[in-house]
């Protein structure tokens, strides 16, 4: 019998309330990564250089097609703020540090574009689990 992974990117790490909200995506949307204001009022780009929205949620009914990627044009879910969620880092992090991105692919670092109110909450190598909390 396989086992189910404890953690994973885009799922939440703790319990309290939080703003999940949902928009269409446009392109393919990963969980766990920094999405931006899309084109249009109702849409999310991962990544990306406009107004940062929040970090995309892990969607278990997604097609098994998909691998847990939001396509273009998808119903895709993300949280603001408050919450705790798993993410991969791109590099060795330290809980209590202020968290960045990466513009292109919306993954986690240090010195990329600032994430506000966004600090990483666990510790971990280049590639790890770690948790985001955003305030």
């Amino acid at each position: 019998m396989a086992l189910t992974a404890k953690a994973y990117e885009g799922l939440f790490a703790d319990q309290q309330t939080s703003v999940r909200l949902s928009r269409l995506a446009e392109g393919a949307i990963h969980p766990g990564r920094v999405v931006t204001q899309g084109s249009g009022d109702n849409k999310i780009i991962q990544g990306g250089t406009g107004t940062i929205l929040g970090i995309s949620l892990a969607d278990r009914t997604l097609s098994p097609d998909k691998d847990g990627v939001y396509a273009s044009g998808d119903t895709a879910c993300y949280v603001s703020h408050p919450a705790i969620i798993w993410c991969v880092a791109a590099e060795a992090v330290s809980a209590g540090q202020p968290a960045a991105y990466d513009t292109a692919t919306g993954v986690l670092n240090l010195i990329g574009t600032p994430i506000p109110n966004a600090i990483f909450d666990s510790s971990g190598a280049a590639g790890e689990l770690v948790k985001l909390r955003l305030q």
